[in-house]
């Protein structure tokens, strides 16, 4: 590439002398490079003249072809500022649409990207993270942080979701002691470890210890159909996350009740960890 810049800088300026000056080199070890350069090519690159350097019919053909290869490499580094970069956001189940929202946002104050969603359990995203499989993960504290950069995006309360004609239903707020005898619908704990133990044990402190009944699917009909089918069975939801289905209602339980702490979460070591520490959101 340097033979090259020297064979263009000579070809247009006309002369040794004065394409060294521009080149801020020595006259001597310009023209050895120049020589090297014939050849290496196998051919006169230029006619030596009184006046000066003329291009030979060889060196013509070399130089149109490095103008043009020049002019696709700078339009090629053009296009490649102007990209705009990927980046894979593992999610986990149930994130409210204002949370996607403001995450979006968040990242979206760091720089222009274009976001790329994947459903990723939140046990599964860190080990993830770290290996480079995601860029950010959205996922439910806590969890373990080594080597990750974490802001939270959501802490919100959680309260009961149960259908409409269920006794408890009729009261506007829960306490732990309307809950003796109903079981839980409960996700699957070894989606979000830290998140289960952390609200079970919540709940116990409470003195309320329900008998959990798996959910273990994405569906919401047959969530519902769950619900809607006993009256001594709740789940645990936000506000946010359970609106939309006439036939459920959401109840705030208390005093104390335990919380969801949604975290936007990128690798410290990766260029991703920046747009969670400097952006607004």
């Amino acid at each position: 590439m340097r033979h090259l810049r020297y064979f263009v800088a000579v070809a247009e300026a006309g002369t040794v002398t004065e394409a060294a000056r521009r080149l801020r080199i020595a006259q001597p070890s310009l023209s050895q490079q120049i020589r090297l350069l014939e050849r290496r090519i196998g051919t006169p690159l230029f006619r030596r003249l009184p006046q000066g350097m003329e291009l030979t019919e060889g060196g013509q053909v070399l130089l149109d072809g490095v103008n043009r290869a020049l002019g696709e490499l700078s339009s090629s580094v053009a296009a490649a500022r102007a990209a705009v970069p990927v980046a894979t956001v593992g999610m986990c189940r149930g994130v409210a649409q204002p949370v996607l929202a403001r995450v979006e946002r968040i990242l979206a104050g760091g720089g222009r990207l274009k976001l790329s969603y994947r459903q990723v359990d939140s046990e599964a995203q860190g080990d993830l993270l770290r290996a480079g499989g995601l860029a950010f993960g959205i996922l439910r504290a806590p969890v373990d942080t080594t080597g990750l950069e974490l802001r939270t995006v959501n802490d919100e309360p959680l309260g009961l979701v149960l259908h409409d004609r269920h006794p408890l239903a009729r009261k506007p707020r829960l306490t732990w002691s309307d809950l003796t005898g109903q079981r839980l619908l409960w996700f699957p704990s070894e989606r979000a470890p830290g998140y289960a133990a952390t609200v079970l044990a919540h709940l116990r402190e409470r003195g309320w210890a329900p008998e959990t009944v798996p959910d273990d699917n994405s569906s919401h009909t047959l969530f519902r159909h769950l619900l809607i089918a006993h009256d001594d069975l709740v789940a645990l939801r936000t506000l946010s996350s359970s609106h939309g289905d006439p036939d459920l209602v959401w109840r705030p339980v208390g005093p104390e009740p335990p919380h969801e702490r949604l975290v936007l979460v990128a690798s410290a070591r990766t260029s991703w960890g920046p747009y969670l520490k400097d952006s607004d959101g």
